[in-house]
């Protein structure tokens, strides 16, 4: 910044104006005193991108009482777009020009190597006794009451223009600064003579390594970040590469398929002749209800200075997703049904000592493990066309147990094994349809190295268990639910029951919150109590369902709010928020002779709404039935009600 810019005089009596511009460093705001400017600015703008400004008079802003309500829907509008700009990279303070009682303020928006990402925001402050506040509005001082002196309002636009001629100045400044910072970040991750060393199909080979680790800078020097002379098409180069990275499993196809971590992919083909080159990569995507075997091809070159360069195709470069339903091109088939091949001679498969070895990894990392870990547990087959159906069928059945709009949980029901087959039944528990049965078979062969899961078995395979499956399939339907809750203690009338203690409660609803946020049904039951009630099981299993779907929707953890105890219950009250608002269940909890558990099927919610207290009573009432320890609950719950109710805060169901 130009330190000339620093003063002026004014000529009448009293009125000298005496400008002191202030150019503070980037890092300064870190420990500053409340009244700075600077961290003013960042306080403002902070509260401006989480859409939690106080936009009335004497808030967070200095804006006049006297603005009127349809300029303070336009200053609203305004500040929300900004909201969007400011998105989610960090802030530093630029310059700072202060004039007595206002200053201007530039802060930077940084982070990521795109300079399209850098912003600066001019943020004008006004100074109310030892404190700053910032104006409504970014450059200007309208609306904050400054009054219409005419020596005032030229002070003024003195700071409003000096603000949007350094923004200008600033923003390219710090451009500049980017690329240079970029280019000595991709050499810290990769170098020239690398590029310069390497042949096509390491390079190929690094590019895809990058790509899975989310190693932007070296990413970036594959495609052309460290030639001489940048790509024509640099800027989108970038900024596509950069959104990827960033987004991870949320990148736009086609970029999903090298950057997400469920994907599993492989180079397939190569080639290089005189400084040119193409590379073909396999993937397998399984987040998709039809997933299939997808190849993408790169070709490379080596530039006048002898680096090689991948140059993307231009469906990497839009700006928009690509659609996944392109037709499937037959002169990629063979790189298709190479996949499999590849993919073991890169990620050898991992066979188990026996059959339910086997068994019990394959439910772990069907509801635990990545696509990768399940892939490597699987058979591969004789034929490549074969060994392909396999693969996506592997991807099918992992999508069906993953897919976040769904929440399922493979539950093991029973097993039969011989020397070299065998075959699990399971229970796919849907949290949206809990009483609903879903057995699967999956089947097992023994390979010379040991036990793998068979993706798609063949009809031998199926044959030898026809018999024994079709038996499984008629005794399951009226018995699943109950050996699925026979580790869940029932209380009945005549059960002698006592509170736990209050870190025993608090640590049993802590691991039941931890279980259903995980979508980890088997272990959530480990912490459930039943009553005696023909209708327990499906309530129970009814109300695990629809805990489970909340917890994974909600983006923060819940948190307890409140233990109480009695001589029967400990209950235990936790706050959820989401989507802006917070719900208060209350836990029950008690002492069975296999540890404190959770009576979830009496569910009960702090709340003011009609229709809850309808829900709790009802939940009251047939705790009554089964047992006689209603009273002690009920006032357990009294007392959480009045403590959430003078919490900051309401419920708001």
């Amino acid at each position: 910044m130009n330190s000339s810019l620093s003063s002026a005089c004014g000529c009448a009596k009293g009125s000298a104006v005496k400008f002191l511009p202030v150019l503070l460093a980037a890092a300064m705001t870190a420990h500053a005193a409340p009244s700075d400017p600077g961290k003013t600015a960042i306080d403002f703008l902070e509260k401006v991108r989480q859409r939690k400004l106080d936009l009335s008079p004497g808030g967070d802003t200095a804006l006049s009482p006297l603005t009127a309500d349809d300029k303070k829907r336009q200053i609203a509008r305004r500040l929300d777009r900004m909201a969007r700009d400011l998105g989610s990279d960090p802030l530093q303070v630029g310059a700072v020009k202060l004039d007595e009682n206002f200053a201007a303020v530039l802060v930077r928006k940084i982070g990521g190597l795109d300079p399209s990402r850098l912003q600066v925001f001019p943020v004008a402050l006004v100074k109310r006794g030892a404190e700053w506040s910032a104006a409504p509005l970014p450059a200007s001082f309208e609306n904050v009451g400054a009054g219409y002196a005419t020596a005032l309002r030229g002070r003024l636009e003195l700071l409003e223009n000096w603000m949007l001629r350094e923004q200008v100045v600033d923003l390219e400044k710090l451009r500049e600064q980017s690329i240079k910072g970029m280019r000595r970040k991709i050499e810290a991750s990769l170098s020239a003579d690398d590029l310069r060393k390497l042949n096509s199909k390491q390079i190929g080979e690094r590019f895809l390594a990058a790509c899975e680790r989310g190693d932007l800078p070296s990413v970036l020097g594959f495609l052309g970040g460290l030639a001489a002379k940048l790509p024509e098409d640099w800027p989108a180069r970038l900024k596509a590469a950069d959104l990827a990275i960033t987004a991870g499993s949320q990148a736009p196809r086609p970029w999903r398929l090298l950057v997400a971590p469920e994907v599993a992919r492989v180079m397939v083909h190569h080639e290089e002749e005189d400084g040119h080159a193409l590379i073909s990569i396999a993937c397998l995507d399984p987040a998709s209800a039809g997933p299939r075997i997808e190849v993408v091809h790169f070709q490379l070159a080596k530039g006048p200075d002898a680096l090689w360069q991948i140059d993307p195709p231009a469906r990497f470069l839009e700006t928009k997703e690509n659609s996944d339903d392109e037709a499937e091109d037959d002169l990629d088939s063979d790189l298709r049904d190479a996949f499999p091949k590849n993919w073991i001679a890169t990620h050898p498969s991992k066979p188990q000592a026996n059959a339910e070895l086997a068994r019990q990894t394959l439910l772990t990392t069907l509801r635990n493990g990545n696509f990768q870990s399940l892939l490597a547990l699987s058979k591969p087959d004789e034929t490549p066309e074969a060994a392909r159906k396999a693969c996506i069928q592997a991807a099918q059945i992992w999508w069906v147990l993953h897919d976040p709009a769904a929440v399922r949980h493979a539950m093991p029901l029973a097993f039969q094994a011989d020397e070299t087959t065998a075959v699990a039944i399971c229970q796919f528990l849907s949290a949206r349809e809990p009483e609903r049965l879903d057995a699967r078979a999956l089947y097992f062969e023994k390979s010379p190295g040991g036990w793998l899961w068979t993706p798609d078995p063949n009809s031998a395979t199926r044959g030898k268990f026809q018999e024994w499956v079709d038996a499984e399939s008629r005794h399951w339907p009226g018995r699943w639910q109950q050996s699925l809750l026979s580790r869940c203690p029932v209380m009945d009338k005549n059960h002698t029951i006592r509170a736990p203690s209050k870190d025993d409660a608090r640590k049993t609803v802590e691991a039941w919150l931890d279980a259903t946020r995980r979508g980890d049904v088997e272990t959530a039951l480990l912490y459930v109590a039943r009553l005696d009630d023909p209708a327990s099981g499906s309530t129970v299993l009814q109300n695990l369902g629809y805990e489970t779907t909340d917890s994974r929707r909600g983006k923060e953890q819940p948190s307890i709010s409140g233990i109480y105890q009695g001589e029967i219950w400990t209950a235990v009250g936790v706050r959820i928020d989401q989507d802006g608002k917070s719900r208060h269940p209350l836990y029950p909890v008690i002492q069975t002779d296999r540890g404190p558990r959770i009576l979830v099927e009496i569910d009960l919610v702090a709340a003011g709404k009609r229709g809850r207290d309808f829900l709790n009573k009802a939940a009251f009432e047939r705790l009554a039935k089964s047992n006689s320890a209603a009273s002690e609950l009920k006032m357990l719950f009294a007392e959480h009600q009045t403590n959430i109710e003078n919490l900051p805060g309401k419920a708001d169901h």
